[in-house]
C-alpha cells in the first residue's frame, strides 16, 4: 500500500523528528512510502496530485485541515503525526501515542471517519473539522495572526488582551428553525470537544454523529476570565450559568463582514456583497429565518477518512475489545 508522507518543516516541534525516521517507520509497518516535503500550503496541490491509499501528515492541525480539504470526495485515508502546537485532531484520533508509535500501529490499523462541516458564505463554500466561530474567539484568532509565530503563551496573551473589556455582539442565529438570536461574547460551532490551544469548549461533542454543538457565552452573565479559563481546562464550560449548549444539524447566521474562524483560519470582509443595514428576512421556504447576507453551516457531502492504530482505539473504547 502506498503512503505519501506530507512533512511540514514549519510545524512546531519538527526538529525532534526527521522525515527519514518517519519513512523508515512506514517501511517497517509494511507501506511503500513517498516523501512530499511542503514548505507552504500551496505545495500540497502538487504533493497530493498522485496520492493514493494513505497520506501521512506530519504537522499540526492546520496541515491536517489543508490536506483534508484537498482530498474531499477521494477514497484516501489520512494519518496525522502530531508535530504542531495544539494537535487537537491528532490527540482525538490517536490519543497520546508518540509519532513513531503511531506509525508502528499502522501495521494493525482501523478506519475512523470524521464529519466535515460545510460553511457557505456569499463568497462560496468552505469547510471545518474542529470548529467555526464568531465573536470573541474569532476576534482573538484574527489578532493572533499565526503566521507571526505560534505558541500557547502567545495565544493566551492575545486572548487576555482581546477579551479585556470586550463588548458582546448581537447575532441573528437560527438552528434547525429555532431562533437563538441574542448578544454573545463567544459563539462557537463545535464538531470536536476542543479548539485553539486545546481549549475544551464542548466536552460532549462527537465528530462522527452528524451533529454540531453550538456553544454560546451570553452577554447577560459575564464570567470572570479566571472562572471561564478554569472551566475550559476542567471540561466544565457547559455547566457555567452564562453558557448555553445546543445541538443541531443546520445553522444560519446573519453576516455583516465580522471575522469568522474555520478551525485556525480566519476570514472576514464582504467586498462586492450588498450588505443590508436592517435585517430583511428571507422568503424562500427552504431557507431559515435570518437576515441576508448570511453564513450557513451544514453537514458536508464528504467524510474525512482517517487510519489510526487499532490499539489506541481499543484503549479509548472506540472499538469493542
Amino acid at each position: 500500500m502506498q503512503a505519501t508522507l506530507i512533512y511540514n518543516p514549519n510545524a512546531g516541534i519538527n526538529g525532534q523528528l526527521s522525515p527519514d525516521k518517519l519513512l523508515d517507520a512506514l517501511k517497517q509497518a509494511g507501506y511503500d512510502p513517498i516523501y512530499a516535503p511542503t514548505l507552504q500550503e500551496n505545495d500540497l496541490d502538487e504533493a497530493l496530485a498522485e496520492a493514493k491509499d494513505l497520506v501521512v501528515v506530519a504537522g499540526g492541525d492546520g496541515s491536517i485541515r489543508a490536506v483534508v480539504t484537498r482530498l474531499l470526495g477521494k477514497d484516501i485515508r489520512i494519518t496525522p503525526i502530531p508535530l504542531g502546537t495544539a494537535n487537537n485532531l491528532a490527540r482525538m484520533l490517536t490519543f497520546n501515542e508518540k509519532p513513531l508509535e503511531i506509525i508502528a500501529g499502522l501495521a494493525d490499523p482501523v478506519d475512523r471517519n470524521i464529519d466535515i462541516w460545510q460553511v457557505t458564505t456569499p463568497h462560496g463554500p468552505d469547510y471545518f473539522l474542529e470548529a467555526m466561530g464568531i465573536g470573541g474567539g474569532a476576534d482573538v484568532m484574527d489578532k493572533y495572526r499565526p503566521d507571526e509565530g505560534r505558541s500557547v503563551r502567545r495565544g493566551l496573551q492575545m486572548m487576555l488582551k482581546t477579551m479585556n473589556g470586550y463588548q458582546p455582539k448581537f447575532f441573528h442565529i437560527n438552528v434547525d428553525g429555532q431562533d437563538f438570536s441574542g448578544s454573545y461574547y463567544i459563539c462557537e460551532v463545535m464538531n470536536t470537544p476542543t479548539v485553539g490551544h486545546h481549549f475544551v469548549l464542548a466536552p460532549d461533542a462527537r465528530p462522527d454523529d452528524g451533529l454540531f454543538d453550538l456553544v454560546l457565552v451570553h452577554a447577560s452573565q459575564r464570567a470572570s476570565y479566571l472562572k471561564f479559563a478554569k472551566a475550559v481546562f476542567t471540561r466544565s464550560v457547559a455547566r457555567l450559568p452564562e453558557v448555553s449548549v445546543y445541538r443541531g444539524h443546520k445553522l444560519e447566521i446573519a453576516w455583516r463582514g465580522f471575522p469568522i474562524h474555520l478551525d485556525g483560519v480566519v476570514k472576514a470582509g464582504l467586498d462586492g456583497v450588498d450588505v443590508l443595514s436592517q435585517p430583511v428576512h428571507m422568503e424562500e421556504p427552504e431557507m431559515l429565518d435570518v437576515a441576508k447576507p448570511f453564513i450557513r453551516v451544514e453537514l458536508a457531502p464528504y467524510t474525512a477518512h482517517f487510519l489510526v492504530p487499532k490499539v489506541a482505539a481499543v484503549e479509548k473504547n472506540e472499538l469493542p475489545v
